[in-house]
């Protein structure tokens, strides 16, 4: 067995390279608001300054902060993330977001973080760095941490970080005017933001120059029965879940300014349509079908929202950025059956602008495709408001009969009889031309007579989003009246 060696590489040819990965400013920008989000912060600040000799970019949040231990860890180049599993929060991945996208817009960034009253600062600087071609990083006394801009913020929390850009060499070098195109960048970056964590907009409040980023919808989910929401297919790869959900937005030339606004005013609904591809509900990529070759005039109200847990990043090929992925192969076809939904309905929709459909949000049934065994399930889905209505009002005994029916109308599915009527070209009557308005108007009158939950009008609104009474959207205000009275 030949001899071990350990090699430390270059500094300043390392640092070049990881300053050359491709973020622009926008997504670095993201990656910063990441590690706030991943530290359980309610609250972020982005904060610029752009004063002659002394511009900055601060990013402030109030999460849970860091030790100088965890913080010398931070500034690491590939930190350790072993005391960091995945959850549904951790935006993360490999350890380098914060060193990589700071160093890819500046020379000089500075973290100061706040836990159990104690405050720690270290600076990573190109120069110090490139003079003697070797890690080293600065700790600042606390007379220097005193004069880092905006850390008095920092202290009026309980905890919390401060991440400080400085030094701008890359737009100082590019720009014909500095002030501008750094002005430019941040309001560029602004609009990215409002789109990126556009689902975290009710949980995290995050400002730019202390205004609230803007509330964006890319699939104008409020806007039904114009806006089309198709049926979610859960497609299970090793044991993790994969949620795909088809979007047809409203035929464009109705769409109001508010409506435009939701969509971040775009400049062309063409260019947007596509896979929208979520990671713990942060958006990687949006505007494109990811080389499937699916991009047309008629698909242009197409999107499809893909929601991939973390756990799943390695086949997903997702770069270091989290702005790109490829679609694995494995899964193409079943995005293929799971997309024609939305193109059917973009088809019509563009074709004839004037119709209009409402999508049930609950399903009775639920489809989980496991992509490994080649699989499907069809279950009864337990969120459906009518039987969680059922539930809450039977005992602990007769719920739990009702979870055994259930759970045998699942098992005993008559799968093959289905089959066979298909093929001998027989209809299967289920009931649909036997339930008229009225007849469900009165099955509504009668839930809600039943119904434990106070709230009478909310149960309802669920109840006539729901697949069975859906048809009776577009006569909300008359049943209201006649259900409630």
């Amino acid at each position: 067995m030949g001899r071990i060696i350990t090699k430390e590489p270059p500094a300043k040819t390392l640092i070049t390279g990881i300053r050359a990965i491709g973020y622009n400013f926008s997504t670095a920008v993201a990656d910063i608001i990441d590690n706030s989000i991943s530290a359980k912060s309610s609250r972020i600040d982005v904060i610029t300054d752009v004063a002659a000799g002394k511009s900055y970019v601060a990013f402030l949040d109030n999460g849970y902060g860091m030790s100088y231990e965890k913080l010398e860890n931070a500034m690491l180049l590939g930190s350790n993330r072993d005391d960091r599993p995945d959850s549904d929060i951790e935006l993360g991945r490999f350890g380098l977001g914060l060193k990589s996208a700071s160093l890819s817009q500046c020379r000089e960034f500075t973290v100061v973080s706040k836990v159990h009253g104690a405050v720690n600062a270290i600076m990573f600087d190109l120069d110090l760095i490139e003079a003697e071609n070797k890690w080293n990083l600065r700790v600042l006394e606390e007379k220097e941490i005193q004069s880092v801009p905006t850390v008095d913020k920092l202290f009026e929390y309980t905890s919390g970080t401060l991440v400080i850009w400085t030094k701008f060499d890359k737009i100082e070098s590019r720009a014909k005017n500095y002030e501008d195109s750094f002005r430019e960048a941040v309001a560029e970056a602004k609009r990215h933001v409002e789109l990126v964590f556009h689902r975290f907009y009710v949980t995290h409040e995050i400002y730019f120059n202390t205004r609230r980023i803007e509330k964006r919808d890319p699939f104008l989910c409020s806007s039904a029965p114009r806006q089309q929401t198709g049926h979610t297919e859960h497609l299970v790869i090793g044991g993790h879940t994969i949620h795909v959900t088809p979007h047809t937005l409203p035929f464009w030339n109705t769409i109001t300014g508010e409506e435009k606004a939701l969509l971040g005013y775009p400049k062309s609904i063409y260019d947007d349509q596509g896979f929208y591809l979520y990671r713990n509900r942060r958006l990687i990529s949006w505007g494109s079908w990811l080389r499937m070759g699916l991009k047309s005039e008629q698909n242009k109200l197409a999107r499809v929202q893909v929601d991939i847990p973390s756990s799943l990043d390695i086949i997903w090929m997702l770069d270091v950025k989290k702005s790109s992925a490829k679609i694995p192969d494995v899964l193409k076809e079943e995005l293929r059956a799971s997309v024609r939904d939305s193109f059917v309905r973009s088809k019509k929709t563009v074709r004839f602008p004037g119709i209009k459909e409402q999508q049930a949000e609950n399903k009775v049934w639920i489809r989980t495709v496991n992509m490994h065994d080649k699989t499907v399930q069809y279950t009864v889905n337990r969120d459906n408001p009518l039987v969680t209505e059922l539930f809450e009002n039977l005992g602990k005994g007769e719920s739990r009969l009702l979870e055994m029916l259930l759970s045998q109308i699942e098992t005993l599915l008559p799968k093959y009889s289905i089959m066979n009527d298909h093929t001998d070209s027989l209809k299967i009557h289920d009931g649909e031309d036997a339930a008229d308005n009225e007849q469900l108007i009165t099955e509504l009158i009668d839930i809600l007579a039943m119904a434990k939950q106070d709230d009478k009008a909310t149960l309802l609104g669920r109840l006539i989003a729901s697949e069975a009474y859906s048809c009776l959207s577009d006569k909300l205000d008359y049943v209201t009246r006649r259900v409630l009275g």
